[in-house]
């Protein structure tokens, strides 16, 4: 008869694809019950916290959720940082812990095998906790977990799974239908109307988009809208690819001291689906225009960071649509006219900057739909800016808990999702070598990845932050970093190095090309100063 394992498994297969986790004690019942489950692809990770780091990448990419399964205490507290890293960007994501034994469940945890108390650990990270105390209760916690996860803004949820509930055996069990990824919530009408007006009397409007335009389905409308307000769009980190950064209305990051000077002389923004994060926002220094229009699905976001003129609730597809409607086609004026002059001349200046080292190479290297995920590195900080895609889910950051290690994982589960796209991770040293065991994963799943790794032997953005604050001075930002290449070629996979980043195009593209991942080591040791040069936090943007 079908076990429990069976039947959370077979619930699963009604959701997702994937699975990335490591068998342990208390998670066995669910691990034999993958030979009965053959709609579901498991990656053994290494660490687990690649695994939820993995599907944190996965569903960035394709915008489908994936589960991440590891065993209680150790196993679910290494898992948190990836959990950590959707609940601040919105990521739907589902770790599936291991628990204990019903009997002994009651015991005090800080005596017990892999003890802790999951759901107080979780419950500020996450949007759901459910613990199915039978096998007949699997279905609807799995049902409300993935309920949870797509209410409102995406976010990640954790089910906890008692080995012996795991193992019990049934007779009947009914799969729950796929949970919708996004349900459309009624638009106020008087709103609209307030904020029509309130658009009506900008005439040097700014378009600021954010995230949740993507699973909305608002970004074709954002197009349209600024086309007819002929308004410059600017996005924070989680809205780059929103709209393409060659729609000629894109004018990039919030963070540019040629972006912000736009917000300065704009008298008018239209906020949409966005946040205004700390970040993105300058530690809320951005300067917002008093006119104010902000539409969000979540009603406790209009008016959160920043007083506003009119705001809108429910559905942002629905709301730009009708908000297109009733502005009509109504000619702008003179004033108008040359703010839009001064946008284009502004965009004109982006577009005309040089591409920045290593990251232009990767441009250069990768098809227009290729992916690329950046860590927390010098040379990646300004890919927001300078690293052109075409869409949302072509450039992976973890933009708000700037999860120093997630480039590589979040590639691997990236390959996972899109095993036809052209994925390339970009890592410093610091940064790779956090995460880069799970280069035994990709090799096992034949997953072609292409790391490209700055060796500089040095914590460099740090190192950068210490010298100014501190005249000069550092505190162990320079450390000893292992021969990339040889450790890549140790796990089975392809290894090679250069310090001639002129050649990284070809490398790229050739890494691209083979079967299983490859390490491309970028050596620049003794340039930490020119990449400190290159950060823009550090120098006023």
């Amino acid at each position: 008869m079908p076990t429990g394992g069976d039947v959370l498994l077979q619930c699963l297969q009604a959701q997702v694809r994937a699975v990335f986790g490591m068998p342990g004690t208390q998670n066995i019942g669910v691990y034999d019950a993958f030979h009965r489950a053959p709609g579901l692809k498991h990656y053994l990770i290494r660490h687990e916290q690649a695994a939820t780091l993995m599907a944190n990448g996965y569903a960035r990419a394709c915008g489908e959720p994936a589960v991440a399964l590891t065993v209680p205490g150790p196993g679910a507290s290494n898992a948190s940082t990836g959990v950590v890293d959707a609940w601040t960007d919105g990521v739907p994501l589902l770790l599936i812990v291991g628990g204990y034994d019903r009997p002994v469940a009651h015991r005090d945890r800080a005596k017990m095998f892999h003890g802790l108390n999951q759901e107080d650990f979780f419950r500020p990270i996450t949007r759901f906790f459910g613990c199915p105390n039978s096998v007949a209760e699997i279905p609807e916690v799995v049902e409300a977990a993935f309920r949870a996860m797509y209410r409102g803004r995406p976010g990640p949820v954790v089910i906890e799974i008692p080995p012996d509930v795991a193992l019990e055996t049934t007779d009947k069990f009914d799969v729950p239908a796929r949970v919708p990824r996004y349900t459309p919530a009624p638009v106020n009408p008087a709103a609209m109307q307030a904020a029509a007006t309130a658009i009506r009397r900008m005439h040097r409007p700014v378009i600021l988009v954010g995230r949740d335009c993507v699973p909305t389905g608002a970004g074709p409308l954002v197009e349209q809208l600024a086309e007819r307000l002929e308004a410059p769009v600017i996005y924070g980190r989680l809205g780059k690819g929103v709209i393409p950064d060659s729609h000629p209305w894109c004018a990039g990051y919030t963070r540019t001291k040629r972006t912000i000077a736009l917000l300065r002389e704009a008298d008018g923004l239209i906020a949409v689906g966005t946040r205004f994060t700390q970040i993105d926002t300058l530690n809320w220094t951005l300067p917002v225009p008093a006119n104010l229009v902000q539409f969000d699905r979540d009603a406790r976001e209009l008016g959160r960071e920043y007083p506003m003129t009119a705001g809108v609730s429910g559905c942002p597809r629905q709301a730009l649509t009708g908000l297109l409607s009733l502005l009509g086609t109504a000619e702008r004026g003179t004033a108008h006219a040359a703010w839009s002059q001064r946008a284009q001349a502004v965009i004109a200046e982006w577009h005309g900057l040089p591409p920045v080292d290593i990251q232009g190479q990767i441009r250069q290297a990768l098809p227009a739909d290729g992916l690329v995920s950046v860590d927390v590195t010098s040379l990646g900080y300004s890919c927001f800016d300078r690293f052109a895609v075409p869409d949302a889910h072509s450039l992976i950051y973890p933009a708000n808990s700037v999860t120093l290690g997630m480039a590589f994982p979040a590639a691997v589960g990236a390959k996972a999702a899109q095993p036809n796209r052209a994925v390339v991770s970009f890592s410093g040293d610091g940064g790779f070598l956090m995460a880069c065991n799970e280069l035994a994963t990709a090799v096992e799943a034949q997953l072609n990845v292409v790391a490209v790794v700055v060796r500089d032997n040095s914590l460099t953005a740090i190192k950068g932050s210490q010298q100014m604050a501190f005249a000069g001075r550092t505190v162990d930002t320079e450390m000893r970093s292992p021969d990339f290449a040889a450790m890549a070629r140790c796990f089975g996979a392809h290894g090679e190095s250069t310090d001639d980043i002129r050649t990284l195009p070809e490398r790229i593209a050739a890494g691209l090309a083979r079967t299983g991942p490859s390490v491309i080591e970028v050596r620049l040791e003794g340039q930490d100063q020119e990449l400190i040069a290159a950060i823009p936090w550090l120098h006023g943007e």
